[in-house]
């Protein structure tokens, strides 16, 4: 068995060691907190600007400037997955200079492959979720008190009054539709329509909703013919979707999560979720049966 290892830097979602570890699933071997010269963060536009408008990117600065986050260790095929993850950047070599001075050379720095270019390339405002991580990874790795303030200083999205009134109106208008409101699908038939069937088009569902996915819209492939409702809520709360995102036809499917039990936080989350799909071309077609029987549990 192999046991060569390559390091790589942390400065946004892969900034903290539980995330790293527990959402992850890495096997990190030594962990440090420290900085690499030249560079400064940003958020650049994200996927989908209803929920997860912009993800951290970094950007060449002057000579003095510092980028604080992590060096973490793992093994090599790790490393390949996780640089595979991170598709839309390019790994380059960097050296890292831990707080307490320990100097490593040829960490694996995630750089966009779009480079930034002032006037043209887009910035955006991260989610509340998304910027928890940041914030709770510099805390758990004690990351410099200024970077702290930093990150502390950054705004996050939160939905326009005009998006928001929007969405309800689309949810009133199935509400008050005849011919959807009273239509429920089980596990079976959402399941059908996970897009390996020309005839069963890709539909999701979200809380108690099955949304038809706009078919000109880009959704994650894990997405389609899966009530996401549970995945949103692992997404948000920073644990892995591998381990804890069961599927229909899988032993602990049910019961589904109960809105009641959630936070106003990740309420709001699971809205959004919604919202980025509505607002996009999708639409309303269902109810989902199984979390409402489960929400009455």
């Amino acid at each position: 068995m192999s046991t060569a290892q390559k390091w790589r830097f942390g400065y946004g979602s892969n900034l903290g060691l539980r995330t790293l570890r527990e959402k992850k699933n890495l096997n990190v071997s030594r962990y440090l907190v420290g900085t690499i010269k030249g560079w400064e963060l940003y958020f650049m536009k994200g996927l989908n600007e209803y929920v997860e408008p912009a993800w951290a990117a970094i950007r060449p600065c002057c000579e003095g400037s510092e980028l604080h986050g992590s060096a973490f260790l793992i093994p090599d095929g790790e490393a390949e997955q996780l640089d595979k993850q991170e598709g839309g950047y390019n790994v380059l070599p960097v050296t890292f200079t831990s707080y307490c001075g320990e100097v490593v050379e040829g960490v694996g720095l995630y750089v966009p492959k779009k480079p930034f270019v002032k006037g043209e390339s887009k910035e955006a405002v991260p989610s509340y979720r998304y910027l928890k991580l940041l914030r709770d990874g510099a805390r758990e790795g004690n990351l410099a008190q200024h970077w702290l303030e930093h990150l502390d200083s950054v705004e996050h999205y939160v939905t326009p009054p005009d998006i928001r009134k929007q969405t309800l109106e689309w949810i009133s208008e199935f509400e008050a539709d005849e011919t959807r409101k009273d239509e429920v699908w089980d596990e079976a038939r959402l399941a059908l329509h996970d897009g390996s069937d020309p005839g069963f088009p890709p539909h999701t569902s979200i809380m108690g909703f099955v949304v038809r996915i706009n078919p000109d819209t880009w959704v994650f492939p894990s997405w389609k013919g899966h009530n996401i409702t549970r995945r949103n809520l692992l997404q948000y709360n920073g644990k892995s979707l591998d381990s804890g995102d069961i599927r229909h036809d899988q032993p602990g499917y049910r019961p589904l999560p109960r809105l009641s039990e959630c936070s106003a936080e990740e309420k709001e989350y699971l809205m959004q979720s919604l919202e980025g799909q509505l607002h996009r071309g999708s639409r309303i077609v269902a109810r989902y049966g199984p979390f409402l029987e489960d929400q009455a549990r």
